[in-house]
């Protein structure tokens, strides 16, 4: 006797007739596999997020007079003013923006390098320009 299929649920209703379903296994045997892949989860994921954030927060702490800072908008300035909530950023001359303190993306720290070459810079009172040559 043979067996005319006409579409994909008829076949699959053939199937379940006939048992060709796999039988129950171990639950257990699941659950193995499972666990160690939460666990990889949390380890690739969940981690590295947390330690983020804290860093993020403990900068926004660290905020104070005189920073350069950059906003998540990508503004540019120095911190003028100070608050439990907000900050004040001069952007430029007579520009002054209040944000709210997790605005701010990060510290813009000039490289120590930068720093030493304008300070001799400004000791030699050449303003960090060059030396015109021959001279």
């Amino acid at each position: 006797m043979e067996l005319a299929v006409s579409s994909p649920l008829s076949a699959t209703y053939c199937l379940a007739q006939a048992g060709g379903a796999a039988p129950g296994g171990n639950p257990f045997g699941s659950l193995l596999i499972m666990l160690p892949l939460f666990g990889l989860m949390y380890f690739l994921f969940i981690r590295p997020q947390k330690r983020r954030q804290q860093q993020v927060q403990e900068m926004l702490s660290k905020l104070k007079l005189g920073d350069r800072v950059m906003t998540n908008g990508g503004m540019l300035g120095l911190i003028s003013r100070v608050s439990d909530k907000t900050v004040h950023i001069v952007l430029a001359d007579k520009v002054e923006v209040e944000f709210v303190r997790s605005a701010v993306a990060e510290i813009i720290r000039e490289p120590e390098a930068e720093t030493e070459e304008k300070s001799k810079a400004d000791a030699n009172g050449n303003n960090g320009n060059k030396p015109a040559p021959g001279k």
